[in-house]
């Protein structure tokens, strides 16, 4: 029976997925790589605010962001040097061990006594979407498409389980351990993903791996890297507007609401309740924080691998635009606590786990260079370059126009309406590369 063909942890996987036989092992390291590497990085992101916060004040980290921006676009172009004169499983260890360089000599600086915090706020701002962007080009690269599509939301769990379970871990442990034992604990889980690289190559069987680029496909972005690939394709120039918008609507999204807080923590001291401003606005994203995360992971184990097979990624990237778009036209009409709350859990849940796990599929058609250069760019560049979106319209619509909550909201509501036209841009490109690789009869 077909069902001997599977393993142990195949058979499970198979109650809530769609696995093939040998393709669980593959799963689990690369499960098990992205949970590592989200862990990791959710500490040194814990440890990152009371370093420049100690020391400085919380206008530097407007500074720190802009930095960030400016620093990746000079380190885009030296990344597409080292794609150009590595190998893709070389890059992507290189790439881990060039951050863990790093980590250790803002551990011996900190431990010295040298005030790190400006330096590393900025440092972390690139790590994260470099080293995200990095381990998704390379899974992108290890399966095809077919196998990428169905496994991708289960490697997905590895990552949202890492980003849930960290912060509070790291939050519990910070008084008694300090910022530089945790800082040791998150290089050494760091360091145990670089074996995950060759293994996770190794266990993709052969009717799931990627297969080999054509000669003729263009091997990279020139001297710009990235930056040269992204505006001459017109698939990955989509996609990098498709990221802007992602996350300048959800930025303004988080500033309405936490405007809204604000107002409404005011409104209870003023009214007597006794309740402390500070402790308001912390019970409420306690809260807030606890039903996102919650629902974020039950829809990544339990929904978002069956959206996919039933829509397809090309119909899965217009979802979260299509949320926006109504949930701020109604908080734009209707701008009260209760509605505002539940539009940006709908829109956090479905951008952490359906979301993260379609954008990553974008690039499972596309060639070595598009998912390492031309994803890194995306996920590193023009992601930051819109939290700078979004802050100069922040800064603009508070001081020149005088918005408040209903006209940055009608903001959010045209920007989710562009957003939308951009997500349809994006599967019509993507539906395209499909039939060039893989023909039209293996569309979702």
């Amino acid at each position: 029976m077909r069902d001997e063909k599977f393993t142990p942890l195949e058979r499970f996987l198979n109650r809530f997925y769609i696995l093939e036989p040998e393709e669980g092992r593959s799963v689990g390291v690369f499960f098990s790589y992205a949970l590592l590497m989200m862990v990791s990085y959710y500490i040194l992101k814990t440890i990152r605010e009371p370093l420049l916060l100690t020391g400085s004040s919380a206008e530097m980290k407007s500074y720190a962001y802009a930095l960030t921006a400016l620093l990746l676009l000079f380190i885009i172009p030296l990344y597409g040097l080292a794609f150009r004169h590595t190998g893709k499983q070389q890059l992507t260890r290189y790439v881990t061990g060039f951050f863990l360089v790093n980590l250790l000599i803002f551990y011996l600086l900190g431990r010295a006594g040298v005030d790190i915090g400006f330096a590393y706020y900025v440092w972390v701002g690139i790590f994260n979407v470099m080293i995200t962007a990095q381990f998704w080009a390379f899974a992108a690269d290890s399966y095809n498409l077919r196998s990428g599509k169905r496994l991708f939301p289960v490697i997905m769990i590895g990552a949202t389980l890492g980003s849930l379970a960290a912060p509070s871990l790291s939050g519990a442990l910070f008084p008694s351990l300090g910022p530089w034992v945790l800082m040791l604990m998150a290089m050494a889980l760091l360091a145990m993903t670089i074996p995950c690289v060759g293994w996770a190559r190794a266990a993709v069987p052969p009717g799931s791996r990627s297969p080999v680029s054509s000669p003729e496909e263009k091997a990279h972005g020139g001297v710009l890297g990235g930056l040269a690939l992204v505006f001459t394709d017109r698939f990955l120039f989509v996609l990098a507007l498709f990221i802007l918008l992602l996350n300048w609507i959800n930025t303004t999204g988080e500033y309405i609401l936490a405007e809204l807080v604000v107002r409404y923590a005011d409104a209870a001291v003023a009214a007597g309740t006794g309740v402390q401003k500070s402790d308001f606005i912390a019970a409420f994203y306690g809260n807030f924080f606890f039903v996102v995360n919650l629902l974020t992971l039950l829809l990544q184990v339990f929904a978002v691998a069956r959206i996919i097979q039933w829509i397809g990624i090309r119909a899965a990237v217009l979802v979260l635009p299509v949320i926006t778009l109504i949930g701020y036209g109604l908080v734009a009409f209707i701008p009260i606590f209760s509605i505002i709350r539940i539009v940006k859990v709908m829109e956090n849940s479905t951008d952490y786990s359906l979301m993260n796990t379609t954008r990553h599929a974008l690039y499972l058609p596309l060639t070595a260079a598009q998912k390492y250069e031309g994803k890194t760019t995306i996920e590193a560049f023009f992601w930051r370059f819109g939290d700078l979106a979004q802050a100069g319209a922040i800064y603009a619509g508070l001081h020149w126009f005088r918005f408040d909550i209903e006209q940055f909201a009608l903001v959010n509501m045209v920007l989710s309406l562009l957003w939308l036209a951009v997500a349809w841009q994006v599967s019509r490109r993507y539906t395209a590369y499909r039939k060039a690789h893989l023909g039209i009869e293996e569309l979702a």
